[in-house]
């Protein structure tokens, strides 16, 4: 193998966009790191509402948290894609750009180094690459709740975007490594390589490259510049301190000599938590199925149209000032694909800015085992009370005439459960992750954050950190948009260091 100029640990959605725009625009030889996996059935990958078949598959790094005092004492399964594409290979592609508070909180961690407008052309240009479409349908349930929600203050409801193409899930690999031929050129500087990333291999305070297990055994892949580790909000914290990055005290229970002593490697952990209030629907609706009749399967393989273009989570958008979202889909949150006679309409109520944070640390020094996930969810009492006040709000939604035309009756919480201490108890029991782990490895300006503002590992040389693990806090909505706009601006830094190039 000839030595790359960069390696990237990681082909996610971070991970993809570093490669392609390094080799594209920079003419960078770029070797990508990505776990092996065996591919799930094609038809999970294109058809948008089979995302959930993915979850638990042999794509699915299939996580557990720690039992969570807050949750009845649940632990909840955490899916992460392993595989090009990383966790947006298994999830439902929903494109939602940062916020405005999701731009000033990101600008004020690196003093404007991060700028709101920066940001913004990022997202734009990937926009372009990317062409994120709007739904090509939309169930009955979906366009009755965006009926009753499009006159109401404070609230900006929508049908989400995603990265579909003509009705069709789009995979990042495509994006990455396109088949077109006049991208060749560039394309054949990315070099994938399939292996479990164990530790940064350092020259004292320079990471020269990493150690990776494959089926042929342990070897090292080293680098002209320097190792960008897009590994997410787990994967990056735990190849860290599996190098000698974090707190002594933990690094010294599994027999790690501590090179970099940073405590803040693994904490400041934050996720969404969602809660799902269900409803059964009118018996005259058609219950939403993963094995519709031809004429849809037709309809879906003709025009990119009908039932089986929807990704699930159709609509919902930002409610009660930016503080709520919701997440709206045409079926049983908890039981679907489970066939019914019924059809259903879950509402997710998941709160934007939590203020608990959990923490993730190393079980072993072993890279073949998980790590501790502890999420410590609603730790702090007024994310609950939030969430309560969130199933709340949606139950006054749907007593709206839109809304009451299609809904029968409530499953959960359910209509014995109408006191605020009820409705608390039902989260405990029900809430699941919404799947955004973010900030692991947070960026800051000074202190122990983890990462500075040009997205280097702080005190170490010939490194960068780039994935949702770099967050200060968490976004507003779902992270994946903004997650991309990051690894687009981080090319440039790391070009202008490495390269005496900008764009």
């Amino acid at each position: 193998m000839n030595q790359p100029d960069y390696i990237v640990v990681g082909a996610g959605s971070a991970g993809c966009i570093l490669a392609r725009r390094l080799a594209q625009e920079f003419g960078a030889v770029v070797t990508i790191v990505e776990a092996p996996c065996k591919a799930a059935p094609q038809i999970d990958h294109l058809r948008p509402a089979r995302w959930l078949r993915l979850l638990k598959s042999s794509e699915d790094w299939d996580f557990t948290t720690s039992a969570n005092p807050s949750l009845a004492n649940r632990s909840l399964h955490w899916p992460r894609g392993r595989g090009i594409g990383g966790s947006s290979r298994i999830n439902s592609m929903i494109w939602f750009p940062p916020t405005a508070s999701d731009l000033e909180q990101l600008s004020t961690s690196t003093q404007n180094r991060w700028s709101a407008q920066r940001i913004r052309n990022a997202i734009h240009s990937l926009e372009q690459i990317l062409q994120p479409e709007k739904p090509r349908w939309l169930s009955h349930t979906g366009k009755s709740f965006l009926k009753a929600t499009e006159t109401l203050s404070d609230c900006s409801p929508m049908t989400y975007r995603r990265l579909n193409h003509k009705g069709c899930r789009r995979s990042l690999e495509e994006v990455m490594l396109p088949r077109d031929e006049r991208s060749a050129t560039w394309r054949s500087n990315i070099q994938v390589v399939r292996g479990i990333v164990d530790q940064v291999c350092w020259n004292n305070q320079h990471a020269e490259g990493i150690q990776i297990l494959t089926a042929k055994g342990t070897n090292q892949v080293m680098s002209k510049y320097g190792v960008i580790l897009a590994a997410g909000s787990i994967g990056t914290p735990s190849i860290l301190m599996r190098s000698g990055v974090g707190s002594p005290d933990d690094l010294d229970q599994h027999g790690i000599s501590t090179r970099f002593n940073n405590s803040w490697v693994g904490r400041n952990l934050r996720d969404h938590l969602l809660m799902p209030v269900i409803y059964q629907c009118e018996k005259s609706l058609k219950p939403f199925s993963y094995d519709p009749d031809p004429r849809v399967v037709a309809q879906w393989q003709v025009m990119g149209t009908g039932p089986l273009s929807s990704n699930l989570a159709e609509c919902g958008g930002l409610f009660l000032n930016d503080t709520i979202q919701l997440h709206v889909t045409p079926t049983h949150y908890l039981t679907f694909p489970k066939s019914t006679n019924s059809a259903w309409m879950s509402i997710g109520v998941n709160l934007t800015q939590p203020r608990s944070q959990g923490s993730l640390q190393l079980s072993s020094a072993n890279p073949m085992d998980p790590p501790k996930i502890d999420a410590d969810y609603l730790h702090c009492e007024e994310d609950l009370e939030q969430m309560i006040r969130g199933v709340e709000y949606v139950r006054e939604i749907t007593k709206s005439k839109d809304l009451e035309k299609v809904i029968t009756s409530e499953a959960l919480p359910g209509k014995k459960r109408s006191t605020s201490e009820a409705i608390g108890k039902s989260i405990l029991r029900f809430a699941q992750t919404l799947y955004h782990p973010l900030g692991t490895c947070a960026v800051g300006t000074e202190g122990e954050s983890v990462v500075d503002p040009q997205f280097r590992l702080r005190n170490a040389s010939g490194i960068w950190i780039v994935d949702g693990s770099i967050f200060p806090g968490i976004t507003v909505g779902n992270p994946n948009a903004t997650i991309m706009g990051l690894a687009w601006i981080a090319v440039e830094e790391i070009a202008a260091r490495t390269l005496g190039r900008t764009c």
